[in-house]
Parts: structure tokens; C-alpha cells; sequence
């Protein structure tokens, strides 16, 4: 096999293998996570709170000097967060002032058989000099046992910069993946992606095969610039159609060809007497 063979047959498969991850992205629901070692299939998006609802007010213990306000990936819904940049805030607290504890994200993952969501870049760590931000960190425990959905309850924080949470809630626990997507959704992933395979492959092979540069490298260019041409034309024709230029209003009194005649056969008849 030649060189430029072997890169475009590689390039084929690297838009191949972009194809089918890009359509599985598609299928993955979001706020759920698979075990990388079960397979089994976890969502927590029943947690998440939208709406009229409010946040989850985690529970501190005996520490009443702190009041948690935690949304599972989705911004915290209370308003007055009293923070410099309120902007996508998952994660908040307030001592004296309120404090964003980690920006919002939709992506739990396992650590172990441990379930966790993150939420980092949050407010400055103090007496860090700015190198650091605040941080949250939920670990999601299945128990069944717990009323409703139970809530989240804070385990430690370290120098008011990292903070750590457990949640026991039968949310945590194992579920079956969702058997219907959205077909309209991944069907246009893939028409898309199958697009892009069609016209950055075509361009690759017409560099690297047929040394092609300008517009001849987009796959078949000529039929491209026909169609082009086509519609352009059709539109000329339908505009020329719906724009007719109004008569003149210099003409507009002329009188029409029979009255023409009948004022020459008056006069006629007028010459005879």
C-alpha cells in the first residue's frame, strides 16, 4: 500500500472512531455514570432540583455557623448568594458571607466503588495567595433505608477551602439505563458527523492523493458549483417574477386603442358633411 493510501485509510478511521464515540456521547444521559468495572448504570438526576423547588440545605451537625445551600448538577436555585461571580454555582456556603464552594457539573464519576460529583473553581482559598479555589466533594452511598431521598450531610472541610459531603439516598443505588433515547437527537449526530467524515475525508484524499489545492480539494467541486449556479439562477427568476416596475403615471390617460378608432370615424364623418 503507498504512503498516501495508508494516511488517508488512517485518516478514515480516526473520523470513524470520532463517529461512534461522538454517537455514544449522544445516547449518555446526562448527571449518570457506569461502573468502569460492572457495567452497572447510576443516575442522579432525580436529585437535581429545578424550578420552584429549593435547594438542598445539607446538614451540618452540631455546626450551626455555617448555612450549605447544594444542587445536584444544576445551579443552586436561591438568588440572593451574596458572591462576586454568581454565576453557575452548584455548591454555597455562608459563615459571614456567602461563598461559592465550586462551579456546577454534570458529570459524576467513580473513584473505587466510590460514587462522587465535583464542583471546583470556586471562590479564592483564604491565605492562599490566589492559587487556590474552594471546592466540593459529594460521595453518593446506596441505602434504600433512608426516608424519600434523603439529604446531604457534611463530613469535614479543610482551612474553609475544600469540603466534603455524604449522601445516602437510594438514588445512589444501580438502575436500569433508560431504554428510549432521543432518536431525533443521535439521528442528527450521526448525519452530522457523517457529513464531516464526507467532507474533511474528501478533502484529505484530494490533498493527499490527487495534490489537489483551492477550492478543487472540496469533494466533488464541480457538482457543488452546479448546483450553486442552479439556485442562484432560480432565484434570479422567482425575484424577476414577484418585482413588476409600476406603469409610468405619464401614460396613465392615454386612451385605448377603441377609442382611438371611434374618435377617427367621427372626424371622418365630420369631413363627409
Amino acid at each position: 500500500m503507498s504512503t498516501s493510501k495508508k494516511q488517508v485509510t488512517a485518516f478514515a478511521i480516526a473520523i470513524l472512531a470520532l463517529t461512534f464515540s461522538a454517537v455514544v456521547a449522544a445516547d449518555e444521559p446526562a448527571c449518570s455514570v457506569k461502573h468502569p468495572t460492572t457495567g452497572k448504570f447510576y443516575d442522579l438526576s432525580p436529585l437535581t432540583r429545578k424550578d420552584s423547588e429549593q435547594d438542598w440545605s445539607p446538614d451540618t451537625g452540631d455546626d450551626k455557623s455555617w448555612d450549605f445551600k447544594l444542587n445536584v448538577c444544576h445551579d443552586v436555585l436561591q438568588k440572593e448568594l451574596d458572591v462576586k461571580y454568581p454565576d453557575s454555582i452548584a455548591s454555597w456556603g455562608k459563615k459571614t458571607k456567602g461563598t461559592s464552594l465550586g462551579k456546577m457539573s454534570k458529570y459524576p464519576f467513580f473513584r473505587g466503588d466510590s460514587l462522587l460529583l465535583e464542583y471546583k473553581d470556586g471562590d479564592e482559598c483564604p491565605n492562599t495567595a490566589g492559587n487556590y479555589k474552594k471546592s466540593t466533594l459529594v460521595r453518593f452511598i446506596c441505602d434504600t433505608s433512608v426516608n424519600g431521598q434523603g439529604n446531604p450531610y457534611l463530613i469535614s472541610s479543610s482551612n474553609e477551602c475544600s469540603y466534603w459531603f455524604e449522601w445516602r439516598t437510594p438514588v445512589a443505588c444501580p438502575t436500569e439505563r433508560p431504554s428510549s433515547t432521543s432518536g431525533g437527537g443521535v439521528f442528527g449526530v450521526i448525519i452530522g458527523v457523517a457529513f464531516l467524515v464526507y467532507f474533511f475525508g474528501g478533502i484529505a484524499y484530494n490533498r493527499i492523493v490527487h495534490h489537489a489545492r483551492g477550492m478543487k480539494q472540496i469533494p466533488n467541486y464541480h457538482v457543488w458549483a452546479e448546483g450553486f449556479d442552479f439556485i442562484k439562477d432560480m432565484a434570479v427568476i422567482l425575484l424577476a417574477k414577484c418585482y413588476r416596475p409600476k406603469r409610468s403615471q405619464t401614460y396613465h390617460n392615454l386612451p385605448v386603442d377603441s377609442e382611438i378608432n371611434t374618435l377617427i370615424d367621427d372626424d371622418y364623418e365630420d369631413d363627409e358633411v
